[in-house]
């Protein structure tokens, strides 16, 4: 099939256009060039940005379409009307869990409601759903994505555990070591995509692997393991972390004190499971991160490659810190 990716160079959309390229689909990728131009020669790239300048996607014509990149609802309705005059009969868009107001205080499924009014990540996300909709009635399959992870990850969540624990010595590991998590590696995602596009399969979609799968002690371990290192790892309970003022998701990526998210790893996903996606072992994952990290990682993408919201991680210094206090 004819396929435009918007986006397409970065994270998710880089592993969507690999996974479409593979099957043989003649694709186009829509970004601003920013990075990854010379990534995908097979596939036409277009040059514009979705934000003000569409030019370049005007009097074209593709049988589908994946949005990677609408943040913003104006942004979406301009871009969806236009596919709609493209005669695209089937769009992906790359929504959020966010869109659902109660998450990730509560456990959420697709019957949530979501976000009706409001300025912000969330809001704006449910809003560019519903551009989307508006302009492709009955083509539109939104994904609302939970914690996606796997190499080029611009975000760098768990990166950041797998470089950490790469370095060795004793990591601080957070909160219950058997808590369990909802990590869904990216290049299953693009398998799954690209499937529902070439049956134009639409609805909406909680895209995540099914919960209780894979505790976090699993997820460690297997960066151990794929690293090799001699690191050790010393498990945190929440409230010790939340006296010592570690900062949830940005300083310890994935995770967020239990009491403060019961319902963040509890995002319903047999409705994507039933239509086929399938999630490799998180230690593959974590052995292909750690790959891309030994091949350069972050540094070798490009300046500004990393997100805005991309994890910091906590100092070094401020991680002895605190493990010395529990050791106390």
């Amino acid at each position: 099939m004819r396929l435009l990716i918007l986006g397409g160079t970065i994270f998710l959309g880089r592993h969507v256009a690999a996974e479409a390229l593979s099957r043989g689909h003649e694709v186009t990728v829509f970004h601003r060039g920013r990075h990854g131009a010379d990534l995908f020669p097979d596939a036409e790239h277009l040059l514009g940005d979705r934000s003000g300048d569409l030019t370049a996607l005007e009097g074209r014509e593709w049988e589908a379409a994946i949005d990677t990149s609408g943040y913003q609802p104006a942004d979406v309705a301009a871009s969806s009307a236009l596919l709609g005059r493209a005669c695209v009969e089937h769009l992906g868009f790359v929504s959020t869990c966010n869109v659902y107001p109660t998450w990730p205080a509560e456990a959420v499924s697709e019957d949530t409601p979501v976000w009706t009014e409001g300025d912000d990540y969330g809001p704006n996300k449910a809003a560019c759903e519903r551009e989307a909709e508006a302009a492709l009635p009955g083509r539109v399959a939104a994904y609302r994505a939970g914690l996606l992870c796997g190499p080029h990850d611009n975000v760098f969540r768990l990166p950041w555990w797998v470089q950490r624990i790469g370095r060795g010595g004793e990591v601080l590991a957070p909160g219950d070591p058997e808590r369990t998590v909802q990590l869904v590696d990216c290049r299953d995602l693009a398998i799954w995509f690209v499937d529902l596009a070439e049956q134009r399969r639409a609805g909406v979609f909680n895209a995540t692997v099914p919960a209780g799968r894979t505790t976090m002690h699993e997820v460690l371990e297997a960066a151990v393991a794929a690293t090799g290192s001699d690191a050790h790892l010393t498990w945190v309970p929440d409230e010790a972390l939340t006296a010592a003022g570690v900062e949830p998701w940005m300083e310890l990526p994935l995770w967020l004190p239990e009491a403060d998210g019961p319902g963040t790893w509890q995002v319903a996903a047999s409705r994507a499971e039933a239509t086929g996606l399938r999630a490799r072992p998180i230690a593959e994952t974590v052995a292909d991160i750690w790959a891309w990290l030994e091949s350069g990682g972050a540094e070798a993408e490009g300046e500004d490659w990393l997100s805005p919201a991309a994890a910091r991680g906590i100092a070094p210094e401020k991680e002895r810190e605190v493990l010395a206090a529990v050791a106390r």
